[in-house]
């Protein structure tokens, strides 16, 4: 027994100090990354064509905002612990960042489709916007509008694409004979479509980001098994 302790002991170390390396050059790596240090780089190419980081701005901001509702009724004292939440197999942070991804690839390849096809909106479509509009920003909170990433006549500019991205989902979804949503982000034709005519590559830097600190700011204490917000972007993959 004593023998295979001598062993096993220092193997356990090895692994321990390797593991606690990896660890801190991963922490290390993503503290680097900053979302508003980076506005026009490339962050996810669309069949070779690039999407900025800028052009996200809206999809953190909306994405932060549900979520951080959603914190705020878990945990009103300790919002981040529902950020830190691990929950199907993921960080709650973590399905946030790859949900603000997949809405704005999504939107961006329905509304080029759009854009070939010629569609436009009518006047009445275009006040519908307004609605849109002003509901995005009355739900924001006071520290998002104060830390926008960009300007709000570039964030505004998002609605009429999306608008126009809509139209066109509906007109397809009519074509093929499916309901609306089976065209949405998630639905299952968008995906099959996706996957079959584009190729999408995200920017490995997009994993650096912490969502829930780019818009917003906790405080680093979680009351989740004492995590912090610097614990959790250890543990982020």
């Amino acid at each position: 027994m004593k023998k295979k302790l001598l062993i096993i002991i220092p193997i356990v170390i090895v692994v321990a100090i390797a593991l606690g390396y990896i660890g801190y050059r991963g922490y290390k790596n993503r503290q680097t990354f900053e979302f508003t240090e980076h506005l026009d780089d490339t962050a996810v190419t669309i069949n070779e064509e690039a999407l900025l980081y800028r052009e996200l701005s809206f999809y953190v901001l909306y994405i932060e905002q549900k979520v951080e509702r959603d914190a705020r009724v878990y945990n009103p004292e300790s919002p981040k612990d529902w950020w830190n939440s691990y929950l199907n197999g993921k960080f709650v942070s973590v399905q946030a960042a790859e949900t603000a991804m997949d809405m704005a690839v999504h939107d961006r390849i329905m509304y080029d489709r759009a854009i070939q096809e010629g569609i436009t909106l009518t006047d009445e479509e275009r006040a519908q916007i307004q609605f849109a509009h002003a509901d995005f920003w009355e739900d924001l909170y006071d520290e998002q509008l104060e830390r926008l990433p960009v300007s709000k006549e570039e964030i505004d500019e998002n609605f009429e694409r999306i608008a126009l991205g809509e139209k066109y989902q509906r007109k397809l979804a009519a074509e093929k004979g499916v309901n609306d949503f089976e065209y949405d982000f998630d639905g299952y034709e968008y995906k099959q479509m996706r996957d079959n005519e584009y190729k999408i590559k995200v920017d490995d830097n997009y994993k650096k980001l912490v969502f829930g600190e780019i818009t917003l700011h906790h405080n680093k204490t979680s009351f989740i098994n004492g995590w912090t917000s610097d614990s959790k972007k250890k543990n982020v993959r």
